[in-house]
């Protein structure tokens, strides 16, 4: 399902499409719902989702990019995402 997802979230160009990409979640039990959940949590208060695999972060670091040069984030806002996310990133990184 990773690969279905990857690609589907790295088009996501605004916030919009975003939520219309968490809203294909698949149902409970589902090959890749993990992904989906992720992203809704991600969404909903830009924290990074418990479980998010490093690649999955990785590409909430790019979709905040996106969301960003939208004009959506409050100034500084994307700041303090990304340093949340890398801190993540750079704790599961081996020593």
């Amino acid at each position: 399902m990773w690969e279905v997802f990857r690609p589907k979230l790295d088009a996501v160009q605004n916030l919009a499409e975003a939520h219309e990409l968490a809203a294909e979640t698949p149902p409970p039990n589902a090959p890749g719902r993990r992904y989906y959940s992720n992203l809704a949590y991600f969404l909903q208060c830009f924290g990074v989702p418990g479980g998010s695999s490093f690649a999955e972060k990785g590409l909430y670091l790019k979709l905040i990019a996106r969301l960003d040069s939208t004009g959506i984030l409050k100034p500084g806002a994307r700041e303090q995402i990304e340093s949340k996310l890398r801190r993540a990133m750079e704790a599961e990184m081996p020593s």
